[in-house]
Protein backbone atom coordinates (compact mmCIF):
# COMPACT_ATOMS: atom_id res chain seq x y z
CA UNK A 1 0.00 0.00 0.00
CA UNK A 2 1.30 3.41 -1.13
CA UNK A 3 1.97 6.27 1.36
CA UNK A 4 -1.21 7.76 2.35
CA UNK A 5 0.81 10.74 4.30
CA UNK A 6 3.93 11.68 2.54
CA UNK A 7 6.21 15.19 3.09
CA UNK A 8 7.11 17.55 0.41
CA UNK A 9 10.36 18.30 0.63
CA UNK A 10 10.54 20.89 -1.77
CA UNK A 11 7.92 22.62 0.72
CA UNK A 12 9.52 21.80 4.03
CA UNK A 13 12.21 24.40 5.17
CA UNK A 14 12.80 22.71 8.72
CA UNK A 15 11.42 25.19 10.89
CA UNK A 16 10.21 22.21 13.67
CA UNK A 17 6.57 23.62 13.82
CA UNK A 18 5.19 20.38 13.27
CA UNK A 19 8.28 18.01 15.67
CA UNK A 20 7.20 20.62 18.21
CA UNK A 21 2.89 19.66 17.82
CA UNK A 22 3.66 16.21 17.93
CA UNK A 23 2.53 14.62 21.25
CA UNK A 24 4.12 11.07 20.05
CA UNK A 25 7.31 12.48 18.84
CA UNK A 26 7.39 10.71 15.96
CA UNK A 27 8.72 13.14 13.58
CA UNK A 28 12.64 14.24 13.50
CA UNK A 29 14.14 17.11 11.15
CA UNK A 30 16.85 15.73 8.86
CA UNK A 31 18.82 17.43 6.80
CA UNK A 32 16.73 20.36 7.01
CA UNK A 33 13.42 18.08 6.00
CA UNK A 34 11.04 16.56 8.33
CA UNK A 35 10.72 12.86 8.45
CA UNK A 36 7.67 10.81 9.94
CA UNK A 37 8.77 8.12 11.96
CA UNK A 38 5.23 6.19 11.45
CA UNK A 39 5.48 3.63 13.92
CA UNK A 40 4.79 5.91 16.20
CA UNK A 41 2.30 7.84 14.95
CA UNK A 42 -1.11 8.07 16.02
CA UNK A 43 -2.41 10.45 12.73
CA UNK A 44 -3.65 12.99 15.14
CA UNK A 45 -2.96 15.47 12.37
CA UNK A 46 -1.22 18.00 14.57
CA UNK A 47 1.56 18.13 11.69
CA UNK A 48 -0.77 19.24 9.23
CA UNK A 49 -2.77 21.75 11.43
CA UNK A 50 0.79 23.75 12.34
CA UNK A 51 2.67 23.54 8.93
CA UNK A 52 2.49 26.72 7.52
CA UNK A 53 3.74 25.83 4.06
CA UNK A 54 1.17 22.92 3.16
CA UNK A 55 3.99 20.44 2.87
CA UNK A 56 2.34 17.70 4.31
CA UNK A 57 -0.20 15.49 1.37
CA UNK A 58 -3.05 13.60 2.16
CA UNK A 59 -3.92 10.82 -0.99
CA UNK A 60 -7.81 10.55 -1.15
CA UNK A 61 -9.96 8.70 -2.99
CA UNK A 62 -10.80 10.41 -7.28
CA UNK A 63 -14.38 11.01 -7.80
CA UNK A 64 -13.74 9.23 -10.80
CA UNK A 65 -13.67 5.98 -8.77
CA UNK A 66 -17.94 6.69 -8.28
CA UNK A 67 -18.43 5.12 -11.91
CA UNK A 68 -17.68 1.52 -10.38
CA UNK A 69 -20.83 1.26 -8.55
CA UNK A 70 -24.27 1.35 -9.57
CA UNK A 71 -25.41 3.18 -6.69
CA UNK A 72 -23.08 5.47 -4.72
CA UNK A 73 -24.16 6.60 -1.19
CA UNK A 74 -22.35 9.22 0.12
CA UNK A 75 -21.78 9.58 4.59
CA UNK A 76 -21.10 13.22 6.07
CA UNK A 77 -19.26 13.41 9.22
CA UNK A 78 -20.72 14.80 12.51
CA UNK A 79 -18.20 17.51 12.43
CA UNK A 80 -20.50 18.98 9.25
CA UNK A 81 -22.66 20.96 11.57
CA UNK A 82 -19.51 22.92 12.72
CA UNK A 83 -19.57 24.16 8.93
CA UNK A 84 -23.48 25.16 8.85
CA UNK A 85 -24.78 28.74 9.28
CA UNK A 86 -28.36 27.22 8.70
CA UNK A 87 -30.38 24.09 7.44
CA UNK A 88 -30.34 25.32 4.23
CA UNK A 89 -26.55 24.65 4.03
CA UNK A 90 -26.91 21.08 4.67
CA UNK A 91 -29.08 21.00 2.04
CA UNK A 92 -26.36 22.73 -0.77
CA UNK A 93 -23.39 20.57 0.56
CA UNK A 94 -25.89 17.03 -0.07
CA UNK A 95 -26.86 19.17 -3.77
CA UNK A 96 -23.01 19.57 -4.34
CA UNK A 97 -22.27 16.01 -3.43
CA UNK A 98 -25.19 14.92 -5.47
CA UNK A 99 -23.42 16.89 -8.71
CA UNK A 100 -20.43 14.65 -8.11
CA UNK A 101 -22.04 12.04 -8.96
CA UNK A 102 -23.51 10.77 -5.61
CA UNK A 103 -27.02 9.17 -5.54
CA UNK A 104 -27.68 9.09 -1.55
CA UNK A 105 -26.43 11.58 0.74
CA UNK A 106 -26.80 10.61 4.49
CA UNK A 107 -25.55 12.13 8.11
CA UNK A 108 -24.60 10.31 11.15
CA UNK A 109 -26.90 12.47 13.87
CA UNK A 110 -29.01 8.99 13.95
CA UNK A 111 -26.22 6.69 14.76
CA UNK A 112 -25.09 8.63 17.19
CA UNK A 113 -28.20 8.70 19.31
CA UNK A 114 -28.71 5.56 18.46
CA UNK A 115 -25.31 4.62 20.28
CA UNK A 116 -26.28 6.46 23.51
CA UNK A 117 -28.47 3.52 24.99
CA UNK A 118 -26.41 0.81 23.90
CA UNK A 119 -23.42 2.32 25.58
CA UNK A 120 -25.58 3.56 28.85
CA UNK A 121 -26.43 -0.39 29.02
CA UNK A 122 -23.11 -1.72 28.90
CA UNK A 123 -21.33 0.52 31.43
CA UNK A 124 -24.16 0.45 33.63
CA UNK A 125 -23.19 -2.99 35.78
CA UNK A 126 -19.39 -2.29 35.59
CA UNK A 127 -17.52 -0.09 38.58
CA UNK A 128 -14.28 0.69 35.87
CA UNK A 129 -13.62 3.61 34.48
CA UNK A 130 -14.63 2.94 30.39
CA UNK A 131 -13.26 5.15 28.00
CA UNK A 132 -15.81 6.08 24.92
CA UNK A 133 -14.15 7.25 22.41
CA UNK A 134 -15.10 8.15 18.24
CA UNK A 135 -11.54 9.19 18.05
CA UNK A 136 -9.13 6.39 16.38
CA UNK A 137 -5.97 8.52 17.31
CA UNK A 138 -6.97 8.26 20.83
CA UNK A 139 -7.47 4.31 20.22
CA UNK A 140 -4.23 4.19 18.95
CA UNK A 141 -2.60 6.38 21.90
CA UNK A 142 -3.70 3.40 23.71
CA UNK A 143 -2.75 0.63 22.19
CA UNK A 144 0.74 2.14 21.94
CA UNK A 145 1.45 3.52 25.18
CA UNK A 146 -0.80 2.52 27.29
CA UNK A 147 -2.22 -1.21 26.86
CA UNK A 148 -3.17 -2.18 29.69
CA UNK A 149 -5.90 0.28 29.61
CA UNK A 150 -7.40 -1.83 26.46
CA UNK A 151 -9.92 -3.63 28.67
CA UNK A 152 -11.43 -0.20 29.62
CA UNK A 153 -11.82 1.06 25.62
CA UNK A 154 -15.74 0.67 24.93
CA UNK A 155 -15.82 -2.18 22.17
CA UNK A 156 -18.02 -0.25 19.36
CA UNK A 157 -17.45 0.19 16.17
CA UNK A 158 -16.87 4.15 14.52
CA UNK A 159 -20.25 5.39 14.09
CA UNK A 160 -19.40 5.55 10.15
CA UNK A 161 -18.65 1.85 10.27
CA UNK A 162 -22.05 1.37 12.01
CA UNK A 163 -23.68 3.73 8.89
CA UNK A 164 -21.81 1.95 6.62
CA UNK A 165 -23.04 -1.44 7.45
CA UNK A 166 -26.80 -0.06 8.12
CA UNK A 167 -27.18 1.29 5.01
CA UNK A 168 -25.64 -0.20 2.25
CA UNK A 169 -27.70 -3.15 3.47
CA UNK A 170 -31.08 -0.40 3.35
CA UNK A 171 -30.48 0.60 -0.05
CA UNK A 172 -29.73 -2.91 -1.18
CA UNK A 173 -33.37 -4.08 -0.20
CA UNK A 174 -34.68 -0.43 -1.19
CA UNK A 175 -33.66 -0.52 -5.11
CA UNK A 176 -32.63 -3.71 -5.52
CA UNK A 177 -28.99 -3.89 -5.90
CA UNK A 178 -26.45 -6.52 -4.80
CA UNK A 179 -24.75 -4.80 -1.47
CA UNK A 180 -21.04 -5.16 -3.78
CA UNK A 181 -22.72 -3.06 -6.12
CA UNK A 182 -23.38 -0.02 -4.04
CA UNK A 183 -19.98 2.08 -2.92
CA UNK A 184 -20.20 3.27 0.17
CA UNK A 185 -17.86 6.68 0.47
CA UNK A 186 -17.24 8.45 3.57
CA UNK A 187 -16.23 12.53 4.05
CA UNK A 188 -13.49 12.53 6.43
CA UNK A 189 -12.97 15.69 8.82
CA UNK A 190 -10.13 14.51 9.87
CA UNK A 191 -7.03 12.93 9.33
CA UNK A 192 -7.53 9.84 12.26
CA UNK A 193 -10.48 8.51 10.56
CA UNK A 194 -9.08 8.94 6.65
CA UNK A 195 -6.24 6.83 7.70
CA UNK A 196 -8.21 4.07 9.82
CA UNK A 197 -10.21 3.26 7.04
CA UNK A 198 -8.04 3.43 4.43
CA UNK A 199 -5.09 1.11 6.44
CA UNK A 200 -8.04 -1.63 6.76
CA UNK A 201 -10.00 -0.79 3.82
CA UNK A 202 -10.81 -4.54 2.82
CA UNK A 203 -12.73 -5.35 6.24
CA UNK A 204 -13.93 -1.67 6.25
CA UNK A 205 -17.55 -1.28 5.62
CA UNK A 206 -16.49 2.10 3.34
CA UNK A 207 -15.09 1.76 0.22
CA UNK A 208 -13.98 5.09 -0.25
CA UNK A 209 -13.02 8.10 1.64
CA UNK A 210 -12.52 12.14 0.36
CA UNK A 211 -11.55 14.82 2.42
CA UNK A 212 -14.13 17.53 3.63
CA UNK A 213 -11.60 20.33 2.90
CA UNK A 214 -11.96 19.13 -0.65
CA UNK A 215 -15.34 19.79 -0.70
CA UNK A 216 -15.73 22.63 1.28
CA UNK A 217 -14.02 24.62 -1.45
CA UNK A 218 -16.85 24.27 -4.05
CA UNK A 219 -20.03 23.94 -1.98
CA UNK A 220 -22.89 25.28 -4.30
CA UNK A 221 -26.13 26.66 -2.55
CA UNK A 222 -27.94 27.04 -5.71
CA UNK A 223 -30.17 23.46 -4.83
CA UNK A 224 -31.05 22.62 -2.09
CA UNK A 225 -32.24 18.94 -0.73
CA UNK A 226 -33.64 18.02 2.24
CA UNK A 227 -31.95 15.89 5.08
CA UNK A 228 -33.55 14.66 8.12
CA UNK A 229 -31.23 14.87 11.41
CA UNK A 230 -31.71 13.31 14.65
CA UNK A 231 -31.53 16.66 17.22
CA UNK A 232 -29.81 14.39 19.82
CA UNK A 233 -27.11 12.99 17.70
CA UNK A 234 -25.96 16.38 16.57
CA UNK A 235 -24.48 17.17 19.72
CA UNK A 236 -21.54 14.70 19.20
CA UNK A 237 -20.38 17.07 16.62
CA UNK A 238 -18.72 18.90 19.84
CA UNK A 239 -16.67 17.33 23.05
CA UNK A 240 -19.12 16.71 26.06
CA UNK A 241 -21.82 15.32 24.14
CA UNK A 242 -22.85 12.96 26.03
CA UNK A 243 -22.67 14.03 29.61
CA UNK A 244 -25.21 16.24 28.07
CA UNK A 245 -27.74 13.94 26.43
CA UNK A 246 -27.60 10.91 29.19
CA UNK A 247 -27.91 13.80 31.66
CA UNK A 248 -25.05 11.97 33.59
CA UNK A 249 -22.53 13.90 36.06
CA UNK A 250 -20.31 10.65 36.62
CA UNK A 251 -18.70 11.52 33.10
CA UNK A 252 -15.51 13.17 32.75
CA UNK A 253 -14.90 14.89 28.36
CA UNK A 254 -11.49 15.77 27.68
CA UNK A 255 -10.37 16.91 24.27
CA UNK A 256 -6.82 17.90 22.71
CA UNK A 257 -4.78 14.75 22.52
CA UNK A 258 -2.00 15.89 24.96
CA UNK A 259 -4.78 16.23 27.81
CA UNK A 260 -6.21 12.97 27.02
CA UNK A 261 -2.71 11.63 27.46
CA UNK A 262 -2.31 13.22 31.14
CA UNK A 263 -6.31 11.58 31.82
CA UNK A 264 -5.09 8.16 30.44
CA UNK A 265 -1.79 8.50 32.58
CA UNK A 266 -4.30 9.47 35.76
CA UNK A 267 -6.68 6.39 35.01
CA UNK A 268 -3.60 4.12 34.64
CA UNK A 269 -2.27 5.09 37.93
CA UNK A 270 -6.23 4.78 39.77
CA UNK A 271 -5.58 8.73 39.99
CA UNK A 272 -9.13 9.33 38.30
CA UNK A 273 -12.24 8.15 40.86
CA UNK A 274 -15.60 7.73 40.84
CA UNK A 275 -15.77 8.57 37.09
CA UNK A 276 -17.78 5.75 34.64
CA UNK A 277 -16.92 7.42 31.58
CA UNK A 278 -13.98 9.31 30.12
CA UNK A 279 -15.42 11.13 26.51
CA UNK A 280 -12.17 11.98 24.83
CA UNK A 281 -11.24 13.02 21.25
CA UNK A 282 -7.78 14.25 20.11
CA UNK A 283 -9.04 17.25 18.41
CA UNK A 284 -9.52 20.63 20.61
CA UNK A 285 -13.41 20.71 20.58
CA UNK A 286 -14.37 17.33 19.94
CA UNK A 287 -14.45 16.35 15.93
CA UNK A 288 -15.39 20.53 15.09
CA UNK A 289 -11.57 20.48 15.50
CA UNK A 290 -11.10 17.86 12.39
CA UNK A 291 -7.83 18.64 10.54
CA UNK A 292 -9.73 18.64 7.28
CA UNK A 293 -12.58 21.29 8.86
CA UNK A 294 -10.90 24.23 7.73
CA UNK A 295 -12.52 26.48 10.76
CA UNK A 296 -11.64 27.50 13.94
CA UNK A 297 -13.08 24.72 16.38
CA UNK A 298 -14.23 27.28 18.80
CA UNK A 299 -16.24 29.32 15.72
CA UNK A 300 -17.99 25.85 14.46
CA UNK A 301 -18.82 24.53 18.33
CA UNK A 302 -20.97 28.15 18.36
CA UNK A 303 -22.08 27.11 14.81
CA UNK A 304 -23.29 23.21 16.16
CA UNK A 305 -24.98 25.22 19.27
CA UNK A 306 -27.15 27.78 16.80
CA UNK A 307 -28.18 24.78 14.29
CA UNK A 308 -29.31 22.56 17.39
CA UNK A 309 -31.46 25.73 18.77
CA UNK A 310 -33.00 25.80 15.27
CA UNK A 311 -34.27 22.22 15.30
CA UNK A 312 -37.45 20.42 16.75
CA UNK A 313 -36.25 17.18 19.24
CA UNK A 314 -37.41 15.30 16.20
CA UNK A 315 -38.01 11.95 15.92
CA UNK A 316 -35.48 8.92 16.34
CA UNK A 317 -33.26 6.90 14.03
CA UNK A 318 -35.70 4.81 11.99
CA UNK A 319 -33.57 2.06 10.15
CA UNK A 320 -32.43 -1.03 12.24
CA UNK A 321 -29.34 -1.61 13.37
CA UNK A 322 -28.28 -5.05 14.64
CA UNK A 323 -26.00 -5.49 17.37
CA UNK A 324 -23.05 -7.10 14.49
CA UNK A 325 -23.53 -3.83 12.97
CA UNK A 326 -22.22 -1.82 16.13
CA UNK A 327 -20.19 -4.29 18.34
CA UNK A 328 -15.81 -4.28 17.16
CA UNK A 329 -13.23 -6.51 17.07
CA UNK A 330 -10.58 -6.57 19.90
CA UNK A 331 -8.24 -3.92 19.77
CA UNK A 332 -5.01 -5.56 19.75
CA UNK A 333 -1.70 -3.79 21.64
CA UNK A 334 1.14 -2.17 19.67
CA UNK A 335 3.05 -2.25 23.19
CA UNK A 336 6.46 -2.42 22.05
CA UNK A 337 6.44 0.51 19.92
CA UNK A 338 7.54 2.85 22.58
CA UNK A 339 10.22 0.49 24.28
CA UNK A 340 14.15 0.65 23.99
CA UNK A 341 14.52 -2.87 23.91
CA UNK A 342 11.58 -5.88 24.34
CA UNK A 343 15.03 -7.24 26.25
CA UNK A 344 14.18 -5.97 29.64
CA UNK A 345 18.20 -5.81 31.11
CA UNK A 346 18.89 -4.29 27.40
CA UNK A 347 16.09 -1.80 28.09
CA UNK A 348 18.00 -0.88 31.47
CA UNK A 349 21.45 -0.45 29.71
CA UNK A 350 19.87 2.03 27.44
CA UNK A 351 17.59 4.18 29.69
CA UNK A 352 20.68 4.45 31.62
CA UNK A 353 22.74 5.76 28.83
CA UNK A 354 20.39 8.25 27.95
CA UNK A 355 20.20 9.36 31.51
CA UNK A 356 23.96 9.36 31.04
CA UNK A 357 23.92 11.81 27.80
CA UNK A 358 20.85 13.98 29.67
CA UNK A 359 23.48 15.03 32.03
CA UNK A 360 25.77 16.68 29.40
CA UNK A 361 22.97 18.21 27.33
CA UNK A 362 21.34 21.84 27.65
CA UNK A 363 18.24 20.56 28.35
CA UNK A 364 16.62 23.70 26.87
CA UNK A 365 14.75 21.11 24.06
CA UNK A 366 15.70 23.89 21.64
CA UNK A 367 14.88 21.60 18.38
CA UNK A 368 18.36 22.60 16.87
CA UNK A 369 19.48 19.10 16.76
CA UNK A 370 16.27 17.87 14.79
CA UNK A 371 14.80 15.96 17.92
CA UNK A 372 11.80 17.02 19.94
CA UNK A 373 13.25 17.37 22.69
CA UNK A 374 16.85 17.05 25.18
CA UNK A 375 15.59 13.56 26.33
CA UNK A 376 14.45 12.37 22.76
CA UNK A 377 17.88 13.18 21.34
CA UNK A 378 19.68 11.50 23.81
CA UNK A 379 17.23 8.44 23.02
CA UNK A 380 18.38 9.23 19.18
CA UNK A 381 21.89 9.07 20.21
CA UNK A 382 21.69 5.55 22.39
CA UNK A 383 19.55 4.33 19.02
CA UNK A 384 22.35 5.10 16.77
CA UNK A 385 19.99 7.80 14.75
CA UNK A 386 22.04 10.73 15.56
CA UNK A 387 25.68 10.96 17.14
CA UNK A 388 26.34 13.29 20.54
CA UNK A 389 28.07 15.97 18.21
CA UNK A 390 24.83 16.84 16.93
CA UNK A 391 24.27 18.78 19.97
CA UNK A 392 24.62 22.65 19.20
CA UNK A 393 24.11 23.35 22.61
CA UNK A 394 26.33 20.77 24.24
CA UNK A 395 28.01 21.93 27.46
CA UNK A 396 31.38 21.87 27.41
CA UNK A 397 31.36 22.74 23.35
CA UNK A 398 31.16 25.96 21.31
Amino acid sequence: MKNLVDIHNERCIGCTRCMRSCPMEAIRIVDNKAQLFKERCIYCGNCIIECHKNAYKVYSDSFANLSKYKLNVAILPIAIYGLLNNKDDLGGICATLKDYGFDEVIELSGIYAFMVDRILDYIKNDDKTYILTHCPSVTRLVTKKYPQLLPNLLPFNPPFEIAGKVYRRFFSEKYQIPENEIGISYISECLSNFIVIKEDIDNSSIDQVFLLSDLVRNISYKKIEEVKAVKKGIFFAKIGAFKYVSNNRDILAVDGIRNVDTVLEHIDIRKIKNVRLVEAYSCTGGCVGGTFMRENPFVAKWRVNEFINELYDGEDFGIAIQPDDYYANEVTSEEGVLTLSNDFREAIKKMKRINEILTNLPNIDCCACGSPSCRAFAEDVVKGLKTIEDCRMRKGGN
